[in-house]
């Protein structure tokens, strides 16, 4: 790890608040003129019985998170050294393994704050990130940057 950061990790899942995150990962680059990886992991299903999963399937899911991948670096990283992967499977297990390969300084990622039963079931990527990266982990909270906005 150095600072000031150099190499920030940004895990997307494409949904309003890993794009807040990656607004804050982009405003942390641009400040320490870093280099944005952008991480999006492919769930896999859980299979029943002895039906196997089309690898078609998620050969589709990966070529549109790509796609999806780069419309978002297009828009949003002009001026930033970026790169992007995908990865197929558990996603806290593909967060970490881009944390392995890409090294980051920092890694800036969403966390949707489910509690109680939504959390024992569903079970929470950011936390298990958390404990196990080797790197500053900073979460960005649903609806926390707007909360600010509006107390301020």
């Amino acid at each position: 790890m150095s600072f000031p950061y150099r190499k920030i990790l940004c895990p997307i899942d494409f949904d309003d608040n890993s794009l807040r995150a990656l607004d804050k990962a982009i405003e942390i680059a641009r400040h320490f003129g870093a280099a944005v990886s952008l991480v999006h992991a492919v769930p896999l299903v859980v299979q029943f019985g002895e039906v196997p999963i089309p690898v078609e399937l998620y050969d589709e899911q990966e070529k549109a998170a790509r796609t999806r991948l780069g419309e978002i670096a297009r828009q949003k990283l002009d001026g930033i050294e970026h790169q992007s992967a995908v990865y197929t499977g558990d996603v806290a297990g593909s967060v970490l393994r881009a944390v392995e390969k890409f090294e980051p300084d920092l890694l800036v990622m969403a966390t949707h704050g489910r509690s109680g039963l939504a959390h024992l079931f569903l079970g929470s990527v950011a936390e298990a990130v958390v404990r196990k990266a080797s790197c500053p982990v900073l979460t960005i909270r649903s609806g926390a940057l707007e909360d600010r906005a509006t107390k301020g």
